[in-house]
């Protein structure tokens, strides 16, 4: 029990370090702010992948699907990506995007913050990539 509090402490502590770090790997933003503005000046969709510090399925999407090297590629191409912990940000994003569930993907308009898509729990590299086609799809056809 004690090595199971343990290593669950350890988990919540490097969290913060961790999305950083992940952050930074995949040229992330870390700031609602910038990263709409960034948005609206390229006139590309948001998207913001909102997890948590306790979530082993935000963990495994980061690492599995966000991390492959087509997805990642693609996201830095056409899109501006955002990643934020639900608890420990939650000032630093509208309202309107918090949830209960994690990991959650907001495909954001950026003309109007209205939500093209999203994605709900871990999605599996092939069928997010195909939400990214669609939410483009999406994007182009309302501009």
């Amino acid at each position: 029990m004690k090595k199971l509090f343990i290593a669950l402490l350890m988990n919540l502590t490097l969290f913060g370090a961790n999305i950083d770090n992940f952050a930074n790997e995949m040229g992330f933003e870390r700031d609602y702010n910038a990263a709409l503005l960034k948005s609206k000046k390229e006139n590309k969709i948001l998207v913001m992948v909102l997890g948590a510090d306790y979530c082993p399925w935000c963990r495994k999407f980061e690492s599995k699907t966000l991390s492959d090297e087509t997805v990642k590629l693609y996201l830095n191409e056409n899109m501006v990506t955002l990643i934020v912990d639900k608890k420990y940000d939650k000032d630093s994003f509208p309202t309107k995007y918090a949830t209960d569930f994690t990991p959650m993907v907001f495909f954001i308009d950026p003309k109007n913050e209205d939500i093209i898509d999203k994605t709900i729990g871990y999605v599996k590299k092939k069928d997010f990539f195909k939400t990214l086609n669609i939410a483009q799809e999406l994007h182009k056809s309302s501009k």
